[in-house]
């Protein structure tokens, strides 16, 4: 797990820095890594567990306000849009964290709290 984290904080880094314009979408994280554990909110945006990124985890963030759910599990790059998720099964809660940063999501799975990140360009 912890070398699949460290892959996709490389792609999100050489994404960054790429000529290409707007943010890294589902269909470019699954051709990396068809193993991700990603979902797809707000729009578009693709968010990232971040259960082992340690500035993240040190933020100790908690979960605000509901803000719905995952509707499809798949890792078909075809079929990603807003509510579907590579590993989160469907019906998963998807919560705004208490920090009310658009970037960090988190959701509770097995009475457990996970934060997921947004992938953003640059």
């Amino acid at each position: 797990m912890r070398t699949i984290t460290i892959s996709l904080i490389f792609l999100f880094f050489l994404t960054g820095c790429s000529p290409s314009v707007g943010n890294p979408t589902a269909s470019d994280i699954i051709k990396e890594n068809e193993d991700a554990d990603i979902f797809q909110w707000n729009d578009g945006l693709v968010y990232l567990n971040a259960s082992n990124i340690e500035r993240i985890q040190a933020l100790e963030l908690t979960k605000g306000e509901e803000l719905g759910e995952i509707t499809r599990q798949t890792s078909n790059k075809w079929l990603f849009k807003d509510g579907a998720a590579t590993q989160l099964p469907v019906g998963t809660k998807i919560y705004k964290a208490n920090d009310d940063n658009t970037y960090n999501l988190i959701i509770e799975l097995d009475e457990e709290e996970i934060v997921y990140v947004v992938l953003l360009e640059g």
